[in-house]
């Protein structure tokens, strides 16, 4: 039986009340909405103050390619985390990307069952372009991952990195289309890979309450790290120096095989229910495109809630 996820425990920051003046300037975009899949990346071109539990359920694959061939695997992913952001003003804010707590159960005996916190990640996105008359708002963001999580899940090698990143939306009518262009550069380029990724968003709000999505993520190895067999002091190394890909969203292995296997992509289908102006409610199922023996994602179901400030 599948191992419950008993220690839950948030990173919180302190939101401020949004002022009167964002009010009137984020209502323009307010028909519109954020991403579901890929939380950490795939950002909101938008600036609002927000809260968003995010919790995310993950199947590993059978098994995954490694140097030595196929590896038994199998088993599953736990995670649970809150992102926020807040506004300044219409077109600048600050965005926390990334924390969270995460339990994985592999069915392979020769790896440990391991938990722990995820690294933190935080920080600014200003928009360059800001039209509401024309439903669009494109977005610079720059994003520090630092390396105070767990590595028992696989967190806190080398010294930490950047994601600058493009974020756009653009709206026509009920039609929402949107996306993320960016890149994760590590300071330590041996103990972390360097990637290029892309998101993309569809959705339609079939009524006021319901907004069906496809999403599409992908990730590129642009230079792998070097970690390598010559470095398995415990087990997140060891399956960072065997493994022929790097996993995409939550973690950075940067073993030196990493690159055999440049890109996971990734579909994600599923909806946004707006309960109210201030409150939404959104579940994926997300799913790999390419192989999943080059990934630890067999399949993930996310359900998150965002509770945006601005009454």
């Amino acid at each position: 039986m599948k191992k419950l996820l008993t220690t839950t425990t948030l990173v919180a920051f302190s939101v401020l009340a949004v002022s009167s003046t964002v009010q009137a300037e984020t209502e323009d975009f307010s028909q519109f909405q954020m991403p579901v899949s890929n939380p950490v990346y795939h950002g909101d071109a938008r600036n609002v103050t927000m809260i968003r539990p995010v919790f995310l359920q993950q199947s590993l694959p059978d098994k995954i390619d490694t140097i030595n061939g196929d590896m038994e695997l199998g088993g599953d992913m736990t995670g649970i985390a809150v992102q926020l952001s807040y506004a300044f003003n219409e077109r600048f804010s600050f965005v926390a990307a990334k924390d969270g707590y995460f339990d994985c159960d592999p069915d392979n005996n020769a790896l440990e069952d391991h938990s722990g916190f995820g690294d933190l990640a935080a920080g600014f996105q200003y928009s360059f372009i800001y039209k509401p008359e024309e439903n669009f708002i494109m977005t610079a963001r720059l994003i520090y991952e630092s390396t105070s999580g767990d590595d028992d899940v696989y967190q806190s090698n080398g010294d930490g990195n950047i994601a600058p990143a493009i974020l756009f939306l653009k709206g026509w009518d009920k039609l929402q289309f949107s996306g993320t262009v960016g890149l994760v550069l590590p300071f330590d380029t041996e103990e972390e890979s360097t990637m290029l990724y892309d998101a993309w968003h569809l959705s339609y709000a079939v009524t006021d309450w319901f907004r069906p999505l496809v999403e599409l993520n992908h990730f590129h190895v642009l230079s792998a790290g070097s970690r390598d067999n010559n470095d398995v002091d415990d087990q997140a190394s060891t399956v960072a120096a065997i493994t022929t890909f790097n996993p995409g969203d939550i973690v950075n292995l940067g073993g030196e095989n990493n690159d055999e296997n440049r890109d996971l992509v990734t579909m994600a289908l599923g909806a946004r229910f707006r309960i109210t102006k201030w409150f939404d409610i959104g579940a994926a199922y997300e799913f790999p495109l390419t192989d999943n023996k080059e990934t630890f994602l067999d399949d993930r179901i996310y359900i998150d809630c965002m509770v945006t400030l601005n009454f």
